[in-house]
């Protein structure tokens, strides 16, 4: 997938570049932000990748598209918005290449931190700039570091706070990050035990989320069934932590 990775790494190259000079911020609902560089990069990616095969369609986030096809793309342009709305450089394009209901390879580009992760079927294991990663193996909850999904918004954090109050009581750190890519991205390098997000879209989780299994780790569905990222919502852990210790 190396035509892939060149259009992901150009797509990154569109956001580093507006994210230093300007760009326009809209809402497109009540407490959802975006900007012009989501649908620039998205627009981008959509022409690049259809070029590369003109049979495989395109889910992105803002344009939806095709969710029928035998194999598709299912893209987040810009994976954490609002953080580069405020300035913070944790975000980053996520694609992922679905074939029959399944996912078979993911890319995830950070292009402030240059960080790609990588993983895809016909390759063991999940990789960051190359190089192997693996989960971490904490088990404990007061050494495990969880990232939930959720801004300065009072009732989904008291919503997280009731649902896992022992983890937000015992846990070594908690925070809220908003780039569920990202998130999972870490679980898989072991930088963080587990992300929880009960409001997770497919086209933010289902790149993040094949990275972290292939890392090594486990992926369920916001109500502990098993993964399916097409379901909103997801739950994602090192190989080690269990939920009822959670």
């Amino acid at each position: 997938m190396k035509e892939v990775k060149k259009i992901v790494f150009e797509a990154g190259k569109i956001l580093k570049k507006r994210y230093i000079d300007s760009f326009s911020v809209y809402e497109k609902e009540k407490g959802h932000l975006a900007t012009d560089v989501d649908t620039e990069v998205e627009i981008y990616l959509k022409e690049k990748l259809y070029d590369l095969d003109s049979s495989i369609r395109f889910y992105g986030e803002d344009s939806k598209g095709s969710d029928n096809s035998d194999r598709r793309w299912i893209v987040d342009s810009l994976d954490g918005t609002a953080n580069y709305i405020f300035g913070v450089s944790y975000f980053c394009t996520s694609i992922a290449l679905e074939c029959k209901g399944k996912i078979t390879y993911s890319a995830v580009y950070n292009p402030i931190s240059e960080e790609y992760f990588e993983a895809s079927e016909y390759r063991e294991g999940a990789f960051c700039n190359g190089q192997k990663i693996s989960v971490s193996h904490k088990k404990l909850l007061h050494e495990s570091k969880i990232v939930f999904g959720f801004s300065a918004n009072y009732g989904n954090i008291e919503r997280y706070h009731s649902e896992w109050t022992n983890i937000f009581d015992g846990c070594l750190k908690g925070l809220g990050l908003l780039s569920p890519a990202m998130n999972l991205c870490n679980v898989a390098r072991g930088r963080t035990e587990a992300f929880i997000d009960f409001g997770c879209s497919m086209e933010g989780q289902a790149a993040g989320g094949y990275i972290l299994e292939k890392a090594g780790g486990n992926v369920l569905n916001y109500d502990q069934s098993s993964w399916d990222h097409s379901i909103k919502g997801i739950i994602g852990m090192n190989d080690s932590m269990e939920l009822k210790e959670m």
